[in-house]
């Protein structure tokens, strides 16, 4: 199958989401927390970004990534999804804030890690 420039895009953010993972994971393990938290922040935001590249949506600005896992949450009737998303977006304040604990960063990373793997698998339905 070829790929068009949409797909390329859409693997492009895919592509991102999983290494800003790794990056985070790495972070994770040198206690380095607000770097940890802000690589999870990017992983899902770069998932949304994907899921409306695919559908041919727009998705610029912080706002707009909200508003777009609200409708995936509908469309998918998965109120997680919109609760792991809130996760991400509590790390990204974290990596201006520094309030969050390492467990705290932890437990949100795992939810992220969830939320990238539910919206691949959104992508390829």
């Amino acid at each position: 199958m070829e790929m068009n420039k949409n797909n390329l895009k859409v693997k492009r953010y895919i592509e991102q989401a999983n290494k800003y993972i790794k990056e985070g994971e790495k972070e994770l393990k040198e206690d380095n927390l607000l770097q940890a938290s802000e690589k999870y922040w990017g992983a899902a935001a770069q998932m949304v970004k994907a899921w409306a590249e695919s559908l041919e949506m727009r998705h610029n600005g912080h706002a707009w990534l909200f508003e777009g896992v609200s409708k995936l949450s509908l469309q998918t009737n998965d109120p997680l999804i919109k609760k792991q998303f809130l996760m991400a977006g509590m790390l990204h304040t974290n990596f201006y804030e520094g309030w969050l604990t390492k467990d705290e960063v932890e437990t949100a990373a795992s939810e992220i890690k969830a939320f990238c793997d539910k919206i691949k698998e959104i992508i390829k339905k």
